[in-house]
């Protein structure tokens, strides 16, 4: 009986259960494809974006001049400017804006707000629409995709610019963790770091 139990105890040792592969080992194949894409400094200017995109605001500075939709709402103060030039600058900004060829809807908080050349000290959050004459701002974006434009994509390196894509023909550019600077203007420009993929009669490139 003895030998016995002794057996069934080596046995219980020796096979061991098997070990089914986890999903996240995939998973982060795929991620770690995604992530080798190298960062790419470059310009790109277009006519304007004219699907919607959002870009968060980097805590430096943000200035616009143009037309205000809506009133400026600063927590549960309204400042009547809807349909009036306005001109908003904020400093250390935290937030949002959402671009649409030149209209844009801002929402964020900054410890300094001028607005019209009133300076305004708060912790509130602003929020507005307006139709932008020019805007700059120093962004991030984490997923951007323009389509429907006329432009020009230049890969910029120490020594120039290595490489020019054009819009059409191509239709549409992807850039994934873009930071940089966006101006809008008589044109709307992009300038910073990013992964970039384009498409060229429906075949998509990396650059």
């Amino acid at each position: 009986m003895f030998v016995f139990l002794l057996a069934v105890l080596a046995g219980l040792i020796y096979f061991k259960p098997l070990q089914i592969p986890q999903i996240s080992s995939i998973t982060g194949l795929f991620s770690k494809v995604f992530s080798n894409q190298k960062l790419t400094y470059f310009q790109l200017t277009l006519d304007s974006i004219k699907n919607e995109q959002t870009f968060n605001l980097l805590n430096t500075t943000f200035s616009l001049e143009g037309m205000c939709l809506t009133p400026i709402t600063m927590g549960k103060v309204s400042i009547q400017t809807t349909s009036r030039p306005c001109k908003v600058e904020m400093y250390s900004p935290d937030g949002i804006i959402k671009v649409n060829g030149k209209n844009v809807y801002v929402e964020a908080t900054a410890p300094l707000i001028k607005i019209n050349g009133v300076e305004y000290v708060t912790s509130e959050k602003v929020s507005f629409y307006a139709n932008v004459a020019s805007l700059f701002a120093n962004v991030f974006a984490q997923n951007l995709n323009i389509n429907n434009f006329n432009g020009k994509f230049e890969k910029l390196s120490g020594t120039g610019v290595s490489t020019i894509i054009n819009f059409p023909p191509c239709e549409g550019i992807e850039i994934l963790d873009f930071s940089g600077s966006l101006a809008i203007g008589e044109q709307t420009t992009l300038i910073g770091n990013g992964r970039v993929s384009y498409w060229c009669e429906n075949d998509k490139k990396q650059v």
